[in-house]
């Protein structure tokens, strides 16, 4: 079996995509601390300071690059910062060190994880994935460019956050496709099965949903019970966040409603 090299391994994709990649790949995951799963081969890195990438990459045929860093992602909430800046050091910084080691190692296949709609972003961190794509496309490795829309479990953390308030001031015209990570995954895996693709089809959820559908579904199966006060966008603004769906791409089958009644929340 060919050994596949996963950086994100230890995210929420990361563990789905190492649980469909293990019956035919050999796993490695670069990470900065030891995952649990023994039949898994860790490597401790660190791409942010090129930690440990020469050594994941020795012997490797794939590597697949779901590693990033959004702050507002982890937090569960966006700051005034979000707007101007994000960090460059995974998914740019992080990348080219990636890529110069695939290179020197002669890796076949560099898949790459992204996000639909960076190529038209609303925030510095959507920029800092299309720089990161750009490096991919112009790089020596054999290349595929995976985009995927939002996925559930960060929608679901977002709400979380946001109901602490008494009320939700949302814009609730703007359009969402929410996607599960192990739909996703599942994509990934067979990308990496088919070898590199260059830029691949769009992958999305099933439906798109106007948030203010999507809020009112959360709140119901969340039992969560807070008034949402429309917040009206300007037009530039709904069109960019109708860029972040992909109704004509490959879809997967798990709604929004069904994956929410299947998950606790965080």
């Amino acid at each position: 079996m060919d050994t596949v090299l996963v950086t994100g391994g230890t995210g929420h994709l990361g563990r789905d995509l190492i649980g469909r990649l293990k019956p035919a790949h050999r796993v490695r995951v670069l990470a900065r601390t030891r995952g649990t799963d023994p039949d898994v081969e860790w490597v401790r890195g660190d791409l942010r300071t090129g930690a440990g990438i020469r050594e994941a990459v020795a012997g490797v045929r794939t590597v697949v690059h779901a590693a990033t860093w959004s702050p507002a992602a982890r937090r569960g909430y966006l700051l005034p910062t979000d707007f101007w800046r994000s960090p460059p050091d995974v998914d740019v910084h992080g990348t080219r060190r990636l890529l110069d080691e695939a290179g020197r190692a002669g890796i076949g296949h560099f898949a790459y994880v992204s996000i639909v709609g960076v190529d038209r972003p609303l925030l510095p961190y959507l920029r800092l994935k299309y720089q990161a794509e750009e490096l991919v496309r112009a790089g020596d490795v054999p290349w595929s460019v995976l985009r995927a829309t939002q996925f559930h479990w960060l929608t679901d953390r977002l709400l979380g956050k946001a109901a602490r308030l008494p009320v939700l001031p949302l814009p609730t015209d703007i359009e969402a496709q929410p996607v599960d990570s192990g739909d996703f995954a599942a994509y990934v895996a067979q990308r990496v099965a088919d070898g590199p693709g260059g830029r691949c089809e769009d992958f999305g959820g099933p439906e798109v949903l106007r948030f203010g559908d999507l809020v009112a579904q959360w709140q119901r199966i969340r039992g969560r019970h807070r008034k949402v006060v429309r917040l009206p966008v300007p037009a530039r603004f709904e069109r960019a966040a109708r860029a972040l769906t992909c109704p004509a791409g490959h879809r997967g089958a798990v709604t929004w409603s069904a994956w929410l009644r299947s998950h606790p929340p965080e």
